[in-house]
């Protein structure tokens, strides 16, 4: 029994388990801390029920020439934002990290691209650098870059100059690198169906362990690439509504995507999922799934009040895995993201459908939208404990005075 004004008395593992439980994952560090019985159950409680759940990552950049950013990272066990500010620093390879994110089968990483390197960040954070190599040989301005199993794969970029083109100079060019050979191959460049949708930010991917998947936004074009084979396969045209203005995918499972579709019905905006088979690209049901009309409201609050040309510039963009995941408005960040939760595959029979079963809306930090020119990349991760406590100690270093690191 502990003596009357201990600050931390012994609880029974179980119970101190549970309460570790309900804690924020930004709470777990400290809670380790108290004392060799906490820290033992918050082990216990993140190996007895591991946080899978993804975390929503902005890395916010408000201008080329400040001198700090920030990330803001939402933590969906808490609902809760950790955000983190950062100061540049010219000082060691961590800044050559830029705010753009490498799209992955299970998480998104940071990296930056030239043509004389390719670097990859080890965690979501860009708190320290996994890979650095050299860089493609085609030059690019907005490409998708993405992890499908041992390759990087660049697409696309908006390659258009009135100039003669070496081989692979292509508007569509498709560049993979391979992490056990080290080198770089020029691959079947993008179907002509994407000619003038080549830029990223024209573009809708979503990736799996062995497989690229792109749509283009506002055609529905959509396309597979296997990086093993250097070639793209299925390619279709998904629009299983005729009203949806925008198109976007995610992963919802093996070999599963999510079909998002944002389109106007009379003067409201509607947000709908379907379900697509990844290995033909057939819309699997008919019956989609409906964002809740309130949490539509909340990303377009003024939609009804727009021009016509204006309406159909609005889009939702979805970051996600197998378990769930976010959808936003990439243009109004400061209007907040929808988190929603997809059943999982042992609790349905295997030819079901893996459907939305849950929404929830999240405010976005007050401060993100606050500048007109301010950048905003999006990144959808799970994250450890070990690397949450390695990006708070690197931002702590940042901030100090040179002089006092």
């Amino acid at each position: 029994m502990n003596q009357p004004g201990t600050i931390c008395p012994d609880l029974p593992a179980d119970i101190l388990e549970a309460v570790v439980t309900t804690l924020p994952t930004i709470d777990l560090l400290s809670a380790s801390c108290v004392s060799h019985n906490w820290l033992h159950a918050v082990r216990s409680s993140l190996h007895t029920r591991p946080r899978l759940f993804p975390w929503l990552i902005l890395r916010r950049l408000p201008h080329p020439s400040a001198s700090t950013h920030s990330i803001h990272a939402l933590d969906p066990n808490s609902r809760t934002w950790l955000s983190v500010p950062f100061r540049n620093n010219s000082i060691g390879k961590q800044s050559l990290l830029t705010s753009y994110f490498l799209l992955g089968s299970t998480r998104d990483l940071l990296y930056t691209l030239t043509l004389s390197q390719l670097v990859i960040s080890k965690d979501p954070f860009g708190s320290s650098i996994k890979m650095e190599t050299k860089g493609p040989k085609v030059w690019r301005q907005d490409p998708v870059v993405a992890e499908v199993g041992q390759w990087v794969v660049v697409v696309g970029g908006g390659f258009v100059i009135d100039i003669d083109l070496d081989e692979g100079e292509e508007e569509g060019a498709v560049e993979i690198y391979n992490k056990q050979t080290d080198t770089w191959e020029l691959a079947e460049p993008m179907p002509t169906m994407f000619d003038g949708y080549t830029y990223a930010t024209l573009l809708s991917v979503a990736v799996s362990d062995n497989r690229l998947y792109v749509i283009e936004k506002n055609t529905g074009w959509v396309s597979q690439f296997d990086p093993e084979s250097k070639k793209w396969e299925q390619t279709r045209q998904l629009r299983p509504d005729s009203s949806v203005l925008k198109w976007s995918i995610g992963i919802a499972g093996k070999e599963r995507l999510l079909l998002v579709g944002a389109g106007r019905e009379g003067e409201v905006m509607k947000v709908r999922t379907w379900e697509v088979d990844g290995d033909t690209l057939q819309v699997i049901s008919n019956n989609p799934e409906q964002m809740p009309v309130e949490m539509v409201d909340r990303l377009f609050p003024n939609f009804d009040c727009l021009h016509e040309d204006m309406q159909a510039v609005c889009s939702v963009e979805v970051r996600g895995t197998e378990r769930g995941g976010y959808m936003f408005d990439p243009a109004n960040m400061k209007n907040g993201v929808v988190m929603y939760q997809l059943s999982m595959e042992e609790e349905e029979e295997e030819e079901e459908e893996r459907r939305v079963w849950r929404w929830e809306w999240v405010p976005s930090p007050a401060t993100v939208g606050c500048d007109m020119m301010e950048r905003i990349s999006v990144g959808c991760s799970p994250v450890t404990l070990h690397e949450v406590a390695r990006c708070l100690l690197k931002a702590k270093s940042n901030l100090l005075p040179r002089r006092l690191q």
